[in-house]
């Protein structure tokens, strides 16, 4: 079998689509430091989503690091895309402040993730900090660790004049990287051996972590793929490393990186790759191994075969070793390459599966033959600054294959106001697709802030009717933010849909109106305070209180209702400016007990701000409501009431001469909270 053939059956393995979303979310937010002055808006939107698609990684990992090349990075094994130009400019400038990796740690801190982001931004050739320096700065869950390659020898001399001849040393860097990510150094440490054994004994001795895993297998992955794609002058003395670096390492800490690695797809890849450019004792082990860590079988007797062609492959005659050495590499890729694992499912179960799973609406470009992603053709997209029809296909096909926060993060990290953007951007955005992601209960919410901006008034009707039809909360709360930001314009829609909605539209528009602060001049909403259901009356008082002649209504509506929360809500506005009207209502039902303590000790606050004669009859017969002496009742028991009471006269009747001598009487009392009660504010007239 052909290496060629070889090569398409075993792909290489992607990340998966949490990872996927946070490094971009992560390019994403770097692309947008660099365009906008600190505390824009943008910047704390990007800072927000990296946060949360981190901390969701966080939870489950712990830990996540990534590693470094110079055009792309490694998370978990995978290398990310050279060619998109988001990752792309992340690596490079991780690459230009000489860092190797980046570990984020369980707490990582939002302030933490915007300090490394503004870090990252800066541009070390223009006076900024190199993060790899030892003088770089340091923060407590994000750990750096410096790639240092000027202080690191790697190719004899020979070797990288002939590098540098060819232009390319990119396999060179990588193996720096695999060695700095091996040791584990970080910027306080000296540059890291870079003997194939050290770094074996290295990665052996350390202790068995994830992150650690990840990023080490990462590099060996990258590795093992750049020397099998051509002879060049440098790949002689790296294939001699990487093969001494795997033949000399543990076997069980060698399966448990390739099982770290991904899945078996990914580990064919690597040992495909490995039998066309590794020493064949390097490839005995790593077949061996892979086997182990895919559970599959080889059998004896093929084995005996393979051991018997490298030892002539190393030690035969002349003519024989090259005949044994490519037999044996050619048998070793048909056979990795004829790896599957059983499916433990039943056949009809693995059939329904399958059909769950399915996307619909695959993308077909104009050209039959047109094999490019409709990621890529966006991007190019926006790169040329030029638009046609396969654009317009490649946005639809992402967004049927549920990609649309892809393409947002794509538009919105793009330079504003350019054609291509505008354009796409008025593609995306319509009435039907915004009604799509309404309709879809949240899954897309997130995503619907640039669509407001486009679409204006045009939104403001698929936005109410999903008040009435979505049954998520999280869209509907969004929902009522947005109508907020269409502006007054959309007041007397939300008005004209009051009457005839459900209660809980009904309260949700007076939520929307109340935030607007501008209604059409024929609306109130005083119908509403009489609802039935407590939840409307509460945001109609809220909204009563707001108009020039509805203040007096709303308290005094608010004080008769039988709802706590609306009652509560009638005395905070009576404590700032309490209606004549209202004391009679207070009083009435003070009278009635139907006041908790809480409420009793407000409506003495409310009685004392209302200054009328009632309330100070009601405020006084209180106070003296203890045994008669003489022809004058003594001050009552101490309460919370009594002393709320004391304060209140003192504080606006002082000069009153029934007062007086109820003050008169609390100053010489026997017990000092009552006495505290009217001395620290005799004479002032300060309010309760």
């Amino acid at each position: 079998m052909g290496t060629n053939a070889v090569q398409k059956q075993a792909p290489p393995a992607t990340l998966s689509r949490d990872l996927a979303d946070f490094v971009m979310e992560l390019a994403v937010a770097l692309h947008k430091m660099v365009m906008y002055p600190d505390g824009h808006r943008s910047l704390q939107i990007a800072e927000d989503r990296v946060m949360e698609r981190l901390e969701s990684l966080i939870r489950e990992r712990q830990s996540l690091a990534l590693g470094v090349a110079r055009e792309q990075l490694v998370v978990e094994g995978v290398a990310t895309d050279p060619k998109n130009p988001l990752l792309r400019g992340l690596a490079r400038h991780l690459h230009r402040h000489s860092l190797g990796a980046v570990k984020f740690l369980a707490g990582v801190r939002r302030e933490e993730i915007a300090e490394v982001l503004r870090a990252i931004a800066s541009d070390p050739e223009r006076g900024g900090v190199v993060l790899g320096g030892r003088d770089g700065p340091m923060w407590e869950h994000v750990r750096l660790f410096t790639a240092a390659y000027d202080r690191l020898r790697l190719l004899d001399e020979g070797e990288e004049q002939a590098a540098n001849s060819t232009g390319d040393s990119l396999a060179s860097h990588l193996w720096l990287e695999l060695a700095q990510a091996a040791m584990q150094s970080d910027r306080s440490e000296e540059p890291p051996e870079t003997d194939p054994k050290a770094i074996a004994q290295a990665i052996s001795a350390h202790e068995r972590e994830p992150a650690y895993d990840q990023v080490v297998v990462g590099y060996m992955l990258k590795i093992a793929n750049e020397l099998n794609v051509a002879d060049r002058p440098a790949s002689v003395g790296l294939q001699q490393r990487i093969s001494q670096l795997v033949s000399a390492m543990d076997r069980d800490q060698l399966r448990e990186l390739l099982q770290m690695g991904g899945d078996i797809e990914q580990r064919k890849k690597f040992v495909v790759d490995a039998a066309q450019s590794m020493a064949v004792d390097a490839v005995m082990v790593l077949v061996a191994t892979a086997a182990e860590a895919s559970q599959q079988v080889i059998s004896t007797p093929l084995m005996r075969l393979f051991s018997k062609l490298a030892e002539h492959a190393e030690g035969g005659a002349l003519g024989a070793r090259r005949e044994a050495d490519s037999a044996l590499r050619e048998q070793v890729q048909e056979l990795v390459t004829g790896w599957t694992l059983k499916d433990p499912n039943p056949s009809d179960y693995s059939a329904a599966l399958e059909r769950m799973v399915k996307r619909s609406g695959a993308y077909l470009g104009t050209d039959e033959t047109h094999t490019c992603e409709p990621e890529r053709i966006v991007q190019m997209t926006l790169e040329t600054g030029t638009v046609g029809p396969e654009s317009l296909a490649a946005v639809d096909a992402l967004i049927q294959q549920e990609q649309l926060g892809l393409v947002v993060s794509l538009l919105e990290s793009a330079p504003a106001g350019s054609e291509a953007v505008v354009t796409l951007w008025l593609h995306v955005a319509t009435v039907d697709r915004l009604v799509m992601i309404l309709k879809s209960d949240s899954a897309y919410v997130e995503y619907l802030d640039p669509f407001i901006r486009i679409l204006g008034m045009r939104a403001a009707v698929p936005l109410l009717d999903s008040l009435s039809a979505s049954a998520s909360r999280s869209v509907r709360s969004k929902v009522m933010s947005l109508l907020e930001t269409l502006g007054p314009e959309v007041a007397h829609l939300a008005a004209a849909r009051l009457p005839e909605s459900p209660w809980y539209v009904q309260r949700n528009l007076l939520i929307v109106l109340d935030k607007l602060c501008a209604w059409p001049p024929d609306f109130s909403p005083l119908p509403y305070v009489a609802h039935s259901d407590p939840r409307v009356r509460r945001q109609a008082i809220r909204l009563l209180l707001k108009f020039p002649d509805g203040y007096d209504r709303a308290v005094c509506s608010g004080l008769r209702d039988p709802d706590g929360q609306v009652v509560r809500t009638a005395f905070t506005a009576a404590l700032e400016k309490c209606p004549a009207s209202a004391v009679p209502i207070i009083l009435e039902r003070l009278a009635q007990r139907e006041f908790g303590a809480e409420l009793e000790l407000a409506s003495i606050r409310v009685l004392g701000k209302s200054g009328t004669a009632e309330a100070l009859d009601f405020l006084l017969q209180r106070a003296l409501s203890g045994r008669k002496w003489l022809f004058w009742r003594r001050l009552g028991t101490k309460s919370p009431q009594l002393l709320a009471i004391l304060a209140t006269l003192t504080a606006h009747w002082p000069t009153d001469p029934a007062v007086a001598r109820v003050l008169a009487e609390a100053r010489t009392h026997r017990d000092p909270e009552v006495r505290s009660a009217v001395a620290s504010r005799r004479g002032t007239g300060e309010n309760s």
